[in-house]
């Protein structure tokens, strides 16, 4: 026990490391020793509920209860809006067991934030095999200083993380625990080959082998995975919805407005094919759906209802939701499991089931919406007309 480790909070690490195990996250007893010794309370000192919501700290009588739960926690809010938090624990669990370390392996850690994941890697592999970079400054001196007050020393270097930490190369194993739209190819290069990558792809998790011949290949966790995306030192996140502006088009649709946040899979897929894209639903006082709102970063935007869509921008959304929606109709209603990523200097693939299967509406290239404006009457969906 150290002094940051009250019996209250191993009682309660103890509960949640069984209940973990009993949901079937908890599978590895290397992992569980490594969870029931890291404190997590340690790591998150206070938790922010909402942006006028002073934050939960130790002083507060449910704080500690709220740490040990599987929850993911909002730990920074700037300008409020969250920018870092601590990962669900299961979800933690479920990438680490994905990592597949043993003994004395090397592991480059994508995204420290609070220090938590690197303390458990830590703790598991021993300091000296564990290097994390952080793009936020002040983020990588609290998890150092976090990580230290907990004995463990693994290295904590300030950067972005998209180019990886080439200084300590070549890892055995690498993960990352903010979201990508793609795998940034110098992580390839960083890992040795077969070696690991484990990286939030969409709403997934992709699990790549590295190839002799500068590839990785996988294919995805069936866990569902929602991070924060990654972002430069200056960012702070995605833009609020744009709210309409300027002149849209205007057309029907018989796609349901539910659908996209629907059954998990085809949001799954949707995160895919429209990456940093915002949702947001519109409901009545009955709770149900009656319109969707999508954006993107590039000032692209829809609003559909349960008969029109109005869009504008660089791109139509919807137009992309449709044609993704009708590939996974046709396709069966893949699960997320069933699809895969390839990733080459050329970029990243998706496919499903093989890599000769790739996915049609999912381009390395769009990292916002890159479907040009229709100049021609468009099928509105659902009609006879559209068949797979």
């Amino acid at each position: 026990m150290t002094p940051h480790d009250p019996e209250e909070a191993r009682r309660r690490r103890t509960a949640l490391a069984e209940l973990l195990a009993a949901n079937g996250d908890l599978t590895d007893p290397a992992w569980r020793t490594a969870f029931e010794k890291v404190p997590r309370h340690v790591f998150v000192p206070e938790i922010h509920t909402g942006p006028d919501e002073p934050p939960l700290t130790a002083v507060h009588a449910d704080w500690l209860s709220l740490v040990y739960t599987d929850e993911a926690l909002v730990t920074q809010l700037t300008d409020g809006v969250a920018t870092s938090s601590s990962t669900a624990p299961g979800l933690m669990l479920a990438m680490l067991h994905a990592l597949d370390v043993t003994d004395g392996l090397t592991v480059l850690e994508v995204a420290t934030g609070t220090g938590y994941n690197a303390a458990l890697l830590a703790a598991r592999l021993g300091s000296a095999n564990v290097t994390t970079i952080e793009v936020d400054p002040g983020l990588a001196l609290l998890a150092d200083v976090r990580l230290r007050a907990c004995g463990q020393t693994p290295t904590v270097r300030t950067g972005d993380g998209r180019a990886g930490h080439a200084a300590r190369a070549p890892y055995d194993r690498l993960i990352a625990t903010c979201g990508f739209t793609a795998v940034p190819y110098p992580w390839v290069r960083q890992v040795r080959p077969g070696g690991l990558i484990v990286c939030p792809l969409g709403s997934g998790t992709a699990r790549l082998v590295v190839g002799d011949d500068g590839t990785a290949a996988g294919q995805f966790l069936r866990t569902p995975s929602y991070f924060m995306g990654v972002r430069a030192a200056d960012e702070t996140g995605a833009a609020p919805y744009p709210g309409d502006p300027g002149t849209a088009d205007e057309r029907l649709t018989g796609l349901d407005p539910a659908v996209p946040a629907g059954s998990d899979s085809f949001p799954f897929l949707l995160s895919l094919a429209l990456p940093g894209a915002a949702t947001s639903t519109d409901l009545d006082d009955t709770g149900q759906v009656t319109g969707c709102r999508m954006w993107t970063a590039d000032g692209s935007w829809a609003r559909a209802s349960t008969r029109t869509v109005r869009q504008a921008g660089p791109g139509r959304l919807w137009d992309v939701v449709e044609d993704a929606y009708d590939w996974w109709l046709c396709n069966g209603r893949p699960v997320r499991e069933r699809f895969g990523a390839t990733v080459t200097r050329a970029g990243t693939a998706v496919w499903l089931d093989r890599p000769d299967q790739p996915v049609p509406h999912v381009t390395y290239a769009r990292t916002t919406a890159a479907h040009t404006p229709e100049t021609t009457a468009r099928t509105p969906h659902g009609s006879p007309e559209r068949s797979c």
